[in-house]
């Protein structure tokens, strides 16, 4: 026996038949990817399903604008992350009276991170890179400070120091404010103790002594400070190492005397950009973005600070 539908056994096209209680009937028709949606004993429906958006990652390595992404709730965790600039290098062949200044290392860019919702981002932010400090090339000259780099008003990361002319390194850039002559940038607390290691958070390297040299302190979320160059002469011009980096830039090595007597090497990091090596008569290389300081010389062209970087990831809502 034929099943009657709503008085007559021609489907609806596209149609799903259901039962009302009383007789059978046809839903209507959905459109291309709609599901059908039960709504309990009353007839079902069609319904446009929204497929939940994954993990939004918007990388800036440049100044621009960020953008709100579609489809996510208001609800939505945000991390912004945000790396200061590097610091060039110094240049200084100073060989006289007793001591020798051969160039310092630029500190390295500072590391900053915000957590926050989407609801309170709007639907555009600005996103300002610090630049790289300048590489220099007359004599007995300081490097330049690294820019500083922000995502609207919520987050700044600031610049590491230029290396000094004296032969100092440069402060890596921190938190609150930029790198300073050998001094980093606050806040500046003695130490960090991340599980058995103790980071001292990026002060430069001050000037060597005749039985030492003074490489850049490691940081924790600082830039790691630049390694320096000033010895007696009965010592010579080893370039000092600059310091490490865990979030934020590696400061770059201070320039070496001779061949014998080289330059020092750019602290690496885990998560920000590394130092570069110092040099003698050849120029040295920039530092890596993001953050890293530019290595001293002696008679070449110093180091250029690596330019900043913000990261914007967007996680979806529950």
């Amino acid at each position: 026996m034929a099943v009657v539908i709503t008085g007559n056994n021609t489907p609806t096209a596209g149609g799903v038949t259901y039962g009302d209680g009383t007789t059978y009937a046809n839903t209507a028709a959905g459109t291309s990817g709609q599901l059908l949606q039960s709504n309990g004993a009353s007839a079902p429906t069609w319904a446009t399903v929204t497929a939940t958006p994954g993990v939004n990652v918007q990388t800036f390595t440049g100044s621009g604008t960020w953008s709100k992404p579609a489809g996510y709730a208001s609800t939505s965790r945000v991390l912004i992350q945000c790396w200061g600039a590097g610091g060039s290098g110094s240049k200084n062949s100073f060989a006289c009276c007793g001591i020798i200044k051969q160039g310092g290392g630029g500190g390295g860019g500072g590391y900053n991170y915000r957590w926050t919702t989407l609801s309170a981002l709007g639907a555009t932010e600005t996103v300002t890179i610090g630049a790289g400090g300048t590489a220099v090339s007359a004599a007995n000259t300081s490097g330049n400070s690294g820019g500083t780099t922000s995502f609207g008003s919520l987050t700044y990361a600031y610049g590491g120091a230029g290396g000094s002319s004296g032969g100092a390194g440069g402060g890596g850039g921190g938190q609150l404010s930029a790198g300073s002559g050998a001094q980093s940038g606050s806040p500046t607390p003695a130490s960090i103790n991340v599980g058995n290691s103790i980071f001292p958070e990026g002060a430069g390297g001050a000037n060597g002594t005749s039985s030492s040299n003074a490489p850049g302190v490691s940081a924790l979320y600082k830039g790691g400070g630049g390694g320096a160059t000033f010895y007696s002469l009965g010592n010579y011009g080893q370039g000092a190492n600059g310091g490490a980096a865990v979030w934020g830039g590696g400061g770059g090595g201070g320039g070496g005397y001779d061949v014998t007597y080289g330059p020092g090497t750019g602290g690496a990091s885990s998560y920000g950009g590394a130092g570069s090596n110092g040099t003698t008569t050849t120029a040295a290389s920039a530092g890596t973005q993001p953050g890293g300081g530019g290595g001293g010389t002696k008679t070449g062209t110093s180091g250029a600070g690596g330019a900043g970087q913000v990261i914007v990831t967007v996680f979806a809502g529950v």
